[in-house]
């Protein structure tokens, strides 16, 4: 079981960290993300969703039911989409909960992926972390650095498994950093 101060203090983290995040994501700066705004922004990073989809996202975290992401719902669905969230293990999940983190994680590394070979390149985190609206994503040598720090094969570049290591490891939307 986690430590419940080291989850509380993940969240903080990742509340500040997905803030800036979340502003681009809220095109007009009302505070919330409608279904438009989420399907504009995902698919500025490349990420094709139909309506369905896209409903069904917001149904799933939507917490207070009005139809519209607030920061804390912001929050609960990047950790779902990227198949983290903190407290619980993976050996807590039934097979059918491990298989959809995984597609989750894959679905997540396939948007960095840009060019599909099976590798993250600096070029490729660079694109999406500065699409996201992250400081990060504008110097290349940073790239590198954070790629480096993951690379644990040397080539330069994070495939899956590596990507899927640190997600798991870090839990956070951009853990190298």
């Amino acid at each position: 079981m986690v430590d419940q101060k080291k989850a509380k203090s993940f969240n903080n983290y990742n509340k500040v960290e997905l803030r800036g995040i979340f502003a681009t994501f809220d095109k007009n700066n009302d505070g919330y993300i409608t279904k438009q705004e989420l399907k504009l922004s995902l698919k500025n990073i490349g990420i094709l969703m139909e309506d369905k989809d896209i409903v069904d996202m917001v149904e799933k975290v939507d917490t207070n039911k009005d139809g519209l992401i607030d920061l804390d719902e912001f929050c609960e669905l990047c950790h779902t989409f990227l198949g983290i969230d903190g407290v619980e293990q993976e050996g807590e999940m039934n097979e059918e909960e491990v298989a959809n983190k995984e597609r989750d994680l894959k679905e997540a590394f396939d948007v960095f992926d840009h060019d599909k070979d099976g590798l993250i390149s600096e070029e490729e985190l660079s694109k999406i972390l500065s699409s996201l609206g992250m400081k990060e994503g504008k110097k290349l040598d940073h790239c590198k650095e954070m790629i480096k720090k993951v690379d644990v094969d040397g080539d330069g570049m994070v495939n899956f498994d590596e990507f899927k290591k640190m997600m798991k490891a870090c839990g956070t939307l951009v853990p190298f950093s």
